[in-house]
């Protein structure tokens, strides 16, 4: 199991004003985004292909996982549908404010490299298929993913921190860029990682507690060792704890998607400005970035209609949308039906035989 954080490649899946009804809601409408109707098919494809995605690759029990005791994941992929769908809109208008704009030819182009990193338009078609998605779904889709892309990225630049915010911003929060080594035990129960924690207080071998206890078995047959790692890296929770440690401490229970972690710290040395003044440029950029993107779409004075609290009901033609055909689907449901036509054969030649046999004994 690896606790280090990973670099996300953000995919955009999902992408008429009529009467409004008298519980608030509008017919046939998931929100409005800047006078802008999101009807509801839209919500239904953006929520449909999540779910049969995921449940392709995890089954269906994933979609009642629940993070920290909480909102289920179907609940969560709920959310994730109208948000990004709200979000992309308020961002288009805003690129459109900002003269930032995507051409039919960049679009084409890029759907092209993607046929020929599939083997051709014939392999790409295959690929759309395969994973039930119309052609113009997934060519808008992409329009979209590309200006989100394009405005983010010139955003971004007009948002830059000065060396000084950096060098601002660096000694005021020294303590949170370091480089460390630490071992941790991981299980899924706070009363256990109580327990745990005592007894490595009271001189108990932190390395044995690990491997005996700990879920995380990667690192528990190190003793629970996690290595060498930086400020950053680890999922967040985790990273703040350690930020906040000394060499020697053993944590309080630490709570992440993962479960509880107790956690010991066996060195830490604080970074150096220029080893981490990129990080924390970057990072600047984004704290900046997502006020701004809070600031459009306040301005969009964005109004959902869809309570995602509630199962959604998905209609016919909606509920296989983005579904993937599991690999050998086909060559199974093949082999089904010969072992069906085997056995129909075999028994429509055991009855041929049978009839002869009477014939025989009635002569």
């Amino acid at each position: 199991m690896n606790f280090k954080k990973f670099s996300k490649l953000a995919v955009a899946i999902a992408l008429a004003g009529t009467l409004v009804a008298c519980n608030g809601k509008k017919e046939g409408v998931a929100a409005t985004v800047g006078g802008v109707d999101i009807p509801m098919e839209d919500y239904y494809k953006s929520y449909a292909a999540r779910v049969n995605q995921l449940t392709s690759m995890y089954g269906e029990d994933v979609l009642k996982n629940q993070e920290d005791g909480k909102k289920t994941t179907d609940e969560l992929l709920r959310e994730q549908a109208i948000n990004d769908l709200t979000t992309t809109e308020a961002l288009k208008q805003d690129a459109e404010k900002s003269k930032i704009t995507v051409t039919d030819e960049e679009v084409n182009k890029k759907i092209e490299e993607i046929e020929m990193q599939l083997g051709g338009e014939e392999a790409f078609n295959k690929f759309l298929n395969e994973n039930g998605l119309p052609k113009d779904y997934v060519t808008e889709n992409m329009k979209n993913q590309m200006l989100v892309g394009k405005y983010t990225q010139e955003k971004l630049k007009e948002l830059e921190p000065t060396e000084e915010e950096v060098k601002k911003h660096y000694e005021d929060n020294k303590d949170s860029y370091y480089k460390a080594k630490a071992s941790h035990i991981l299980v899924s129960d706070l009363k256990e990682a109580n327990v745990l924690r005592k007894k490595a207080l009271k001189g108990e071998d932190f390395a044995k507690l690990a491997k005996e206890n700990s879920k995380d078995t990667g690192s528990a047959q190190n003793g629970g060792s996690l290595g060498e790692f930086t400020s950053g890296q680890m999922v967040e929770a985790f990273d703040k704890e350690v930020a906040k440690m000394k060499a020697g401490d053993i944590s309080e229970p630490v709570n992440t998607q993962f479960g509880y972690h107790v956690i010991k710290l066996d060195e830490k040395t604080p970074l150096e400005f220029d080893a981490v003044k990129d990080q924390i440029k970057a990072e600047l950029q984004q704290e900046k970035f997502k006020d701004y993107l809070d600031k459009v779409k306040k301005d969009a004075k964005i109004k959902t209609y869809v309570d995602t609290s509630k199962e959604v009901e998905l209609p016919e033609e909606y509920k296989n949308f983005g579904k993937v055909e599991k690999e050998g689907q086909e060559v199974k449901e093949s082999n089904t039906k010969a072992a069906e036509n085997n056995k129909n054969a075999k028994t429509a030649n055991a009855d041929k035989n049978a009839k002869v046999e009477d014939k025989k004994e009635t002569k």
